[in-house]
């Protein structure tokens, strides 16, 4: 088990949700907001897209040589509001249908003790540049033995 494979198995459970947009494996940063967004555009045109991160790990000795590790990894979300699309409505259901991949799997396909479950700390609207677009912060804290 590793930190590398633990995000491994969270990118391919996120990329395999249904029309859930781009999935990113780690956070993305751009100076120029434009370019920011283009990471997150969607074949279809629209912005939806997702990136993983990790935001911190603790640690609890176990004996001399293992230690139990808990991993919080956050998933953050972006979709471009467009009132007359009911996106809001939309954007909830990708949220869900997020949850709901990982609610069975909490192994992560035997890359970890334990995962989950899914907490949804913040859905917002937020402006990046000039694209108004839902946010979201799905946090997903992850144990392991090494």
């Amino acid at each position: 088990m590793s930190e590398s494979a633990i995000r491994q198995k969270i990118f391919e459970t996120l990329s395999a949700v249904p029309n859930v947009g781009k999935v990113h494996d780690f956070e993305r940063w751009a100076v120029d907001w434009g370019k920011f967004i283009e990471f997150f555009k969607h074949s279809s045109g629209r912005i939806l897209g997702w990136e993983i991160c990790r935001a911190g790990m603790q640690s609890e000795k176990i004996d001399v040589i293992e230690e139990d590790r808990t991993h919080g990894f956050v998933i953050k979300g972006y979709m471009a509001v467009k009132d007359a699309d009911a996106t809001e409505k939309l954007f909830n259901a990708h949220i869900e249908a997020i949850c709901d991949a990982f609610k069975g799997n909490h192994t992560l396909g035997g890359v970890c003790l334990d995962a989950g479950p899914v907490q949804v700390e913040v859905i917002d609207t937020r402006m990046f540049g000039s694209v108004l677009c839902h946010y979201a912060e799905l946090k997903i804290p992850v144990n392991e033995i090494v």
